[in-house]
């Protein structure tokens, strides 16, 4: 039995780039980091009656690949149980995620990520971390024509507080970024993350994204600005301008609504103009938008004005912390 660990996680600037309908033509930098907040796989192999036990949000268990609903889950086993030993045994895999799925923490390409950690483990095959991140990219890019960028499947198998250069052919270079502890502590204290209560689809955001950017020259510009402020927010964190970053999240969330109707709404808006309106600098919904997690800045004198201003709104908040270790076995015997 083998259990892997993938961290969910928080998007910090560049957002949207990491899409191939941009990147393809423009290359991509964007910032992002891993969190603890987790998705758990637990699998065995079943040698005895050869069945495909699958348990997430509701089970499966069938007698032949073919069977399998849940495309992810079918996808990863395609690639990684491919010939006649493999297919005499049956897998059995049960995950459990810390957070609601749908929600802008970039689970679904976390789940994939996990799925293949943990095939590649039970079947003993040795495939490095940015294999694994692009055989991700993969099948949710290109097997199952998700509108998915590269952020949620690198970040999550990487770890860390990371810059991401995708060039134009697709390929993503790693970029570690110099943030001291000091920065690192400050951030986890003043980036403040609230539930909005509202579950949404990413795809269809995405998809409009990606209609707006392919047609429209006033979005295309709306793009470049956003891939600065990529840039300007790593040189905010590197110079521990927290302050500056925090203006940033603001910039980058009032251009993201310009790019598709479908990212924000009345009640979201109210949510977030709430929130500047009692000590926030700036902030987002994280993800494709539509709905999921907000992220605030607030500035460390403002807290205790700000979180007792917020809790009229009944949001949750989520304690979190960096994750430094990205897709991880945990357990094996």
């Amino acid at each position: 039995m083998k259990q892997i660990r993938v961290p969910l996680r928080f998007p910090l600037g560049g957002g949207g780039t990491d899409l191939p309908s941009w990147y393809e033509k423009h290359g991509s930098f964007f910032l992002s980091t891993a969190i603890n907040q987790y998705i758990y796989f637990t699998g065995s192999v079943r040698e005895f009656d050869k069945k495909y036990w699958l348990s997430y949000s509701r089970v499966e268990v069938v007698d032949e690949m073919s069977e399998i609903k849940h495309d992810l889950f079918k996808k990863a086993f395609e690639y990684f149980l491919t010939d006649i030993n493999d297919r005499n045994t049956g897998i059995e895999v049960h995950s459990i995620s810390e957070v609601p799925g749908n929600s802008g923490l970039g689970s679904s390409g976390a789940f994939t990520v996990g799925i293949l950690s943990l095939l590649n483990s039970l079947k003993n095959r040795d495939l490095t971390k940015k294999e694994i991140a692009e055989l991700a990219c993969k099948i949710e890019m290109k097997d199952l024509n998700k509108s998915s960028g590269k952020q949620d499947q690198y970040i999550s198998t990487f770890g860390g507080i990371r810059g991401f250069k995708i060039n134009k052919n697709g390929d993503v270079d790693v970029v570690n970024l110099d943030i001291s502890p000091s920065v690192q502590k400050r951030m986890v204290n003043n980036l403040l993350v609230y539930y909005s209560g509202i579950a949404r689809e990413s795809d269809p955001v995405l998809q409009d994204q990606t209609k707006q950017i392919n047609s429209n020259q006033n979005i295309q510009d709306y793009m470049f600005q956003i891939q600065d402020i990529a840039y300007q927010s790593r040189e905010a964190l590197e110079t521990e301008n927290l302050d500056d970053y925090g203006l940033l999240l603001d910039k980058h969330w009032e251009i993201k609504k310009r790019i598709s109707n479908k990212m924000s709404d009345n009640s979201i808006d109210t949510i977030y103009n709430y929130a500047k309106s009692y000590g926030a600098l700036g902030g987002k919904i994280m993800g494709a938008g539509g709905g999921g997690f907000f992220i605030f800045y607030v500035p460390e004198e403002k807290h205790v004005f700000f979180k007792n201003k917020i809790k009229d709104l009944n949001l949750k908040q989520l304690n979190w912390d960096f994750d430094f270790d990205g897709v991880t076995q945990i357990y094996s015997t």
